[in-house]
C-alpha cells in the first residue's frame, strides 16, 4: 500500500497530506480533547508536541516507506491549518482499514467526510480495492460519516480490540473503493 507517491489528495476543500512537524502540536492539542480520547482508540494515551515529532520522523515514516501505515494530516486546502488525522492502516490482500479524528474546531463543516472521499480515492491510486472502518456504536458522528460516504454496515455490535489496544465494542463498514474514483461507484 504505497501512497506516499500519490499525495496530496484533496476533496472539497480538504487536503490530505503527510504529517509534518508544524502539525506536532495541533496533532497533540486534538488528542487531548475527550471526544477524540473517547473514540479514536489511538495507540497512545497521551501525545505531546514532541512525540508527535519523534513518530512522524519514526513509526510513521516507516509505515509511509514500508506500505503498511499511513498517519496523514487532513488539513484545510486553502490555509493548510492541521484539521485531524486520517490513517490507512492493516493494509492485507485488497484492503485496508481507514480511521479519523477531527480537533473540536474543525467539525461540522465536512471535513470528515471529505477526508474520508479523498483517502478512498488515495486508496484507488494505492492499488486497494476496499477500504473497512470501524466505530463505537455510540459514535453516531462518525458512522454518519461513513454512512454519507457510502460505507455500509457489515454485522452487528462486537467485541474487538482496537489500535488502542484496548477491547471495545464496535460496529464494521465496508465501501469499494471503486466509489471514490470520480465517474464510478
Amino acid at each position: 500500500m504505497q501512497v506516499t507517491g500519490h499525495l496530496p489528495v484533496s476533496d472539497a476543500g480538504i487536503r490530505v497530506r503527510q504529517l509534518r512537524h508544524a502539525d506536532a502540536e495541533a496533532f497533540a492539542r486534538g488528542t487531548e480533547d475527550p471526544a477524540v480520547q473517547q473514540f479514536a482508540h489511538l495507540p497512545l494515551a497521551n501525545y505531546t508536541p514532541e512525540i508527535v515529532r519523534e513518530q512522524i520522523d519514526g513509526v510513521i515514516a516507516q509505515g509511509l516507506a514500508d506500505g503498511s501505515l499511513a498517519v496523514l494530516a487532513i488539513a484545510d486546502e486553502e490555509s493548510d491549518r492541521f484539521l485531524g488525522s486520517v490513517v490507512l492502516f492493516d493494509p492485507h490482500e485488497d484492503r485496508a482499514e481507514v480511521g479519523f479524528w477531527l480537533t473540536p474546531e474543525a467539525r461540522g463543516r465536512g471535513a470528515a467526510a471529505a477526508a474520508v472521499r479523498a483517502i478512498g480515492s488515495l486508496a484507488a491510486k494505492a492499488g486497494l480495492s476496499w477500504l473497512e472502518a470501524r466505530t463505537s456504536p455510540e459514535n453516531v458522528a462518525s458512522r454518519r460519516v461513513l454512512e454519507a460516504c457510502g460505507f455500509e454496515q457489515r454485522g452487528g455490535v462486537t467485541e474487538q480490540e482496537t489500535p488502542s489496544g484496548e477491547v471495545a465494542q464496535v460496529i464494521e463498514f465496508e465501501a469499494p473503493v471503486s466509489r471514490f474514483v470520480r465517474g464510478q461507484g
